[in-house]
């Protein structure tokens, strides 16, 4: 099982409900933009993601999630990644998710504490 924190540090500003919201649409958004990255054979490890209730983590639960987030499986690299329906799958799919869509996903977090639309009202 791999999981990923999301904290935006906004407790002093924002009520938690609202806190909890913003983090999960915008982890949501994550996990999303993270698909194509992660890899797939067929789909079970990129179908086994899911947001807990409050938003601070993504979890994929397939029993090899950690050793494909991580790029090591026994001891050793994983040298290829399975990429017919996912042509960019890698190791730490969230850094490279985040490195393209990070800002995107602060704005959508952004939009959601500050009212904007979020799909979820």
């Amino acid at each position: 099982m791999t999981k990923i924190d999301v904290d935006l540090h906004l407790d002093n500003l924002f009520s938690n409900a609202n806190i909890n919201k913003a983090r999960y649409v915008m982890a949501n958004q994550a996990m999303a933009d993270m698909d194509q990255f992660v890899p797939y054979k067929v789909g079970t490890l990129s179908q086994s993601a899911h947001i807990n209730a409050n938003g601070s983590q993504i979890t994929y639960t397939t029993p090899y999630a950690k050793a494909q987030f991580y790029g090591i499986v026994n001891g050793s690299p994983v040298r290829n990644y399975t990429r017919s329906e996912h042509p960019q799958a890698s190791k730490r799919w969230d850094l490279r998710a985040k490195s393209l869509y990070g800002q995107q996903w602060a704005e959508i977090a952004k939009g959601s504490l500050l009212g904007g639309s979020n799909g979820l009202n």
